[in-house]
This record gives C-alpha cells, sequence and structure tokens, in this order.
C-alpha cells in the first residue's frame, strides 16, 4: 500500500526546502510525491528538475507554465495518483515523525472515515520530533468535524473515485475544502482530526501572495452559500431541576444528530448540579455511546431558576443582533421541556424556529430525531 502526497508549489522556494526535508526525513510510510510546478520561477524550478534526478525518491513532476491555482493544481495531482490513500499538502507545512503512517492506520480501521486532518498547532518552541513522541499517549483519540482542511488532508482514493475532484470554480482557493468535505458527508464519509498526528502550517503564505485574501474569501463563501446554504445554528436548552443521566442521554444523542447534519450545537443546560458534575455524567455518556468529541458542538452550563434561566437562553439569542454576531444568528431553537412559550417572542424578533421536544417521548433513535429535526430547519429556511 502506498500514499500519493501532492504538493502544489508556487515560487517559496525556501519553505518548500523544509516542507520535503522534513517529510522525506519523518515519513516512514510508503509513499509518492507527485509535485505540481504552479510556474514557478528558475531557482524553484531548478530545486523541483534536481528532486526528479534523486534515485532514492519516488516522485512526479508536473510543470505549468503559469499559476493555475491551488485548486487547479492539486485537480492535476489527483488525475495523476494511483494509489489507495491521497495526501493533499502545501508547501508552507511541516510534518513531523509518524505523521502520515498515524493518519493512514487510523482511516484503515473505519470504514467510515473518508477524510483526516493531522493537529496543526501547539508545539512552540519544543522541537517537533519532541513534540510528536508526546502525542503517542493520544493514539486512538480524535476530533469529529463537519470539514477538514485542505492544508494537510489524507483523503481515500475511494472517496475521489466516488465524489471526483475539487470544485475549480473555488478559482485559486478558499471553501474548497468545505465544499469538499460536504460532497464527502452526502457520499456517507466523515471527517476527522486525530491527536496524535501533527503538521506544522505557516498559516495562509501561499495565499497571502497571491492577492487580496479577504476578497478572495467573501467571493468563495457567496459561491459556497449558494451552492450549499447556510450552515445552520441551532441552540438546544435543556432544565432539569436534578440530574437525570437517560434525559441527559437523549440531549446528547439528538445534539449529535443535529451536529452530524453541519449544524452548530449550542447546548445551554440548566441544573441543580455544578458544572464538573454534569461534564462527568456527559464524558460518562459519550464513552457508553461511543461517541468522539466535536467540533461543532458547544456547552453550557448555568445553575438558576427556571425564570432567570428562560431570560439567559433568550438573550443568547438577542446578542446575535450585534453587527459582527449577524451572520451566525440561531436558525432555530430545540426547547426540551416546557421552555418553548417563555422565550416564543424572543425567537419572533429573531425569526428563529422553535421545535419543542420532550425528553419522556418513547423515541428508538434520539439522534436519527435530532437529524430529521435539522434536516426539517434547513427545508424550512430555503422555503422562506
Amino acid at each position: 500500500m502506498r500514499c500519493d502526497i501532492i504538493i502544489p508549489i508556487w515560487n517559496q522556494l525556501e519553505f518548500t526546502r523544509d516542507c520535503i526535508k522534513h517529510l522525506i526525513c519523518s515519513t516512514r510510510f510508503p509513499f509518492r510525491l507527485i509535485l505540481i510546478d504552479n510556474g514557478s520561477g528558475e531557482e524553484t524550478r531548478r530545486y523541483l528538475e534536481g528532486l526528479i534526478d534523486d534515485i532514492s525518491l519516488d516522485c512526479q513532476l508536473i510543470r505549468n507554465e503559469k499559476n493555475l491555482g491551488f485548486i487547479k493544481a492539486v485537480n492535476q495531482g489527483l488525475k495523476a495518483s494511483s494509489a489507495p490513500y491521497i495526501c493533499i499538502m502545501n508547501n508552507d507545512t511541516i510534518p513531523a515523525p509518524g505523521w502520515l503512517e498515524r493518519m493512514v492506520e487510523f482511516a484503515e480501521t473505519r470504514k467510515d472515515i473518508g477524510l483526516v486532518n493531522p493537529q496543526c498547532g501547539g508545539h512552540g518552541n519544543i522541537p517537533l520530533d519532541v513534540y510528536a513522541r508526546t502525542l503517542e499517549k493520544r493514539r486512538g483519540r480524535y476530533m469529529e468535524m463537519n470539514q477538514c482542511q485542505g492544508f494537510c488532508m489524507l483523503l481515500k482514493k475511494e472517496v475521489v473515485d466516488k465524489i471526483g475532484l475539487l470544485d475549480e470554480s473555488f478559482g485559486i482557493g478558499g471553501y474548497d475544502d468545505t465544499d469538499y468535505s460536504m460532497r464527502a458527508h452526502l457520499a456517507g464519509y466523515r471527517c476527522v482530526a486525530i491527536q496524535d498526528s501533527y503538521v506544522y502550517h505557516r498559516l495562509h503564505s501561499s495565499f497571502n501572495e497571491s492577492g487580496d485574501r479577504e476578497e478572495w474569501v467573501k467571493r468563495n463563501q457567496k459561491i459556497y452559500y449558494d451552492k450549499w446554504g447556510r450552515h445552520l445554528r441551532v441552540g438546544l436548552a435543556v432544565s432539569m431541576s436534578k440530574l437525570d443521566k437517560e434525559a441527559l442521554r437523549r440531549v446528547v444523542q439528538f445534539t449529535y444528530g443535529m451536529a452530524r447534519q453541519w449544524s452548530w450545537a449550542h447546548i445551554w443546560i440548566n441544573s441543580g448540579n455544578d458544572r464538573a458534575s454534569i461534564m462527568n455524567v456527559i464524558d460518562e455518556i459519550l464513552v457508553e455511546e461511543r461517541l468522539p468529541a466535536h467540533q461543532n458542538i458547544r456547552m453550557n452550563f448555568f445553575r438558576m431558576p427556571g425564570w432567570l434561566f428562560a431570560v439567559t437562553v433568550a438573550g443568547k439569542m438577542l446578542e446575535r443582533m450585534r453587527k459582527r454576531m449577524r451572520d451566525k444568528k440561531f436558525d432555530a431553537v430545540i426547547a426540551f421541556g416546557g421552555m418553548a412559550s417563555s422565550i416564543s417572542s424572543t425567537a419572533a424578533i429573531m425569526k428563529a424556529m422553535i421545535f419543542r421536544v420532550d425528553l419522556a417521548e418513547d423515541i428508538p433513535d434520539w439522534e436519527k430525531k435530532g437529524k430529521d429535526i435539522a434536516l426539517l430547519i434547513k427545508a424550512k429556511r430555503v422555503a422562506v
């Protein structure tokens, strides 16, 4: 088994040398380099041609006479790839020892995993090899995400065969990885970031040299939203006088159903118990249900009278009216129990939907219930 590593390159010779030097030293898994020279200058071109002459290195070089942009270059590499695993990688990254084998090892054990990210920040002044060894104790731990980031993204070839290449309408880049992750999701694959693989990334160094990054992001965000719609933002409010593990289990399962449908899920839990006690129970539930951490789930804990909690939830909704928060307003609030009437006026002001969910209801699959309501919110939002 082998992995094809696709690296688009547009100058940045020092970064490119550093990336490939560390890649060669830090990678024990069999690999082939597919380097896309995107119209680089003479010095970078000579360096890349020298790699082809290195008989110890399995390397293919594709040269473009001008810079075609990151996405078209990646697609050239995807077309040239034949390995069961493919890694799309920026040339401003530095991989740590074990980076690739740990991602492939994880992906091999789970059929539904299609895209994998390593960790990318946190080593500070610690040498990469030393920091990588500290991560070994996290083997097997991961975070589920709605999208993977394209700075270093491992793909199964079967995913590419099923959903195709990157969408070139995103130009030089930005939102292309979000779009690809969505397409993988719709094909039945999950995106994850594992905790024992590390690749340092010098953020946006290539992108910053190619023009006005902010304008490209705005442009591509519109393309993405026109194609898929804005991601849902949902508040989930639950108030319980005493800690009820089975009711909390249903809340957790329901929330994962929503988060796995590309919803940012904010859980607001009001209880007579302290935060640590509630988190201990939630951690037990996650282990029992075999649920990983999820990037899109946020939790807040309160210990207050029910009427004050209702006011607090209303405040959480209203704060999204601030100018810098308006694009992140809540599309809906899930009221577990009898809170719906007390926040209905605020929801009307915010043009947010309210769904009342009875935790005592006999529902065979609470995760599916969350998924179904997320899809219903999306459908109602489109209809409006």
